[in-house]
């Protein structure tokens, strides 16, 4: 198996796949309700981590939350392996969202509802 020494960097996430997306907010007691959206990711080795960031700025519905997704490579040698890794956002929910909708740059690759759970 190859491997590849890697320096820490943002990678583009440009043609990555994904896959199971889904949203919810916890609204079972007690409060506050928190609010949360998961997905995985195939990346190109085990050391790059996704990671979901809210997009600057926001669409002008604001219960439409737009998150951003990137892919962080840590350092170290990795085997080159495609492998799907998990990526979740979490907030203490104060914001009515009712969908969802990931970016890769300009690209949408996932559009959810926001499900809720009491």
């Amino acid at each position: 198996m190859e491997e590849e020494k890697t320096e820490s960097l943002v990678i583009p996430c440009n043609g990555a796949e994904s896959k199971d997306w889904y949203a919810w907010v916890n609204k079972m007691p007690p409060p506050p309700d928190d609010f949360h959206v998961v997905g995985e990711v195939l990346v190109p080795n085990p050391g790059v981590e996704p990671i979901l960031i809210p997009k600057q700025p926001q669409g002008i519905n604001p219960q439409i939350l737009l998150l951003d997704l990137f892919l962080h490579q840590k350092p170290g040698i990795w085997p080159r392996v495609m492998v799907w890794k998990p990526v979740r956002y979490d907030k203490m929910h104060n914001v009515p969202y009712t969908q969802v909708t990931v970016f890769c740059g300009d690209e949408v690759i996932a559009d959810m509802t926001v499900e809720i759970v009491h």
